[in-house]
């Protein structure tokens, strides 16, 4: 059975939703035609308790070896066969059970500011959620959010997640990049992502279509119709990717801009961060000074 040969493991909110569409519009990729599989951080106890996930931010669409197989069954003659899962970068079973089933894999990590990526992150929960952003709440240090031991927080914690890999895979089949360097300049970070999977570099996607534009929606109920996971399960498979673009175009005239993280807010936050990032700067081999 086939199975892929890289895997996006995160950050979550760091920019892999646009790096999955980048990937499989490249002739010679596969992308598991299931976004976030989230196979390799499903498991369960005796008591059939998950291992890790919380039922408010994670799902498990695929939970066995088969399942996880009949993805890839399409991947023809594809060079680079791939899947992205966010989850797999915080879960820390992920990496072992990625080692144990496919030793040889590529794996891409995208990084972002971690005050940056929490506040995402935590704009697309209230969105989930149906509530509005509250400023004068929810933009101060005190804000549930906004806590060191919050969730939110806690996953812009990148060394020990990212040192999982590092001590499972060789350094060469891992490959980095900022969330900084994607925003300004796609084509440079595709140009090298395509490169390291062994692909044509000179292969330009769309980078026009909007993929996971932030922000807050101006109709809530439009943006559920457009979110609702059994709709688009149901509907997305028989839809060509002209009517899937058209969808997110749409979706993203509905989206009004969030109020921007104020700078000091943002620097009083990352302070507890500062040995965090430098110890990940020298893991990853790049400097991350302008994050501090």
């Amino acid at each position: 059975m086939t199975l892929p040969n890289f895997i996006v493991i995160g950050a979550a909110k760091a920019g892999t939703t646009a790096l999955y569409w980048y990937l499989a519009e490249h002739p010679a990729i596969f992308m598991s035609p299931v976004k976030e599989t989230n196979y390799f951080a499903f498991g369960t106890d005796a008591q059939g308790r998950w291992l890790y996930g919380d039922p408010e931010h994670h799902q498990f669409p695929i939970r066995s070896k088969s399942q996880y197989e009949a993805l890839f069954a399409e991947a023809g003659n594809a060079t680079a066969i791939g899947e992205a899962s966010p989850i797999y970068l915080e879960c820390p079973q992920a990496a072992a059970r990625i080692r144990s089933l496919i030793p040889d894999a590529r794996l891409i990590c995208a990084l972002r500011h971690p005050v940056d990526r929490a506040y995402s992150d935590y704009l697309m929960f209230l969105r989930s959620q149906g509530r509005r952003l509250e400023p004068t709440r929810e933009l101060v240090p005190s804000a549930p959010w906004a806590q060191r031991d919050s969730r939110w927080m806690q996953l812009g914690k990148y060394y020990q997640q990212l040192s999982r890999y590092y001590e499972a895979f060789p350094r060469e089949q891992i490959s980095p990049f900022l969330f900084d360097d994607l925003k300004p300049s796609p084509a440079g970070v595709m140009q090298r992502l395509y490169g390291f999977l062994g692909v044509d570099p000179a292969f330009v996607p769309d980078f026009d279509t909007p993929h996971n534009f932030g922000g807050m929606p101006a109709n809530w109920f439009l943006e559920r119709l457009f979110t609702n996971r059994a709709i688009r399960a149901a509907v997305e498979p028989w839809i060509s990717r002209r009517v899937v673009n058209f969808v997110r175009h749409m979706r993203t005239r509905n989206m009004r801009k969030a109020p921007a993280l104020p700078l000091d807010l943002k620097r009083e936050l990352t302070v507890p961060f500062r040995d965090d990032i430098l110890r990940t700067s020298d893991l990853i081999g790049r400097s991350l000074e302008h994050w501090l």
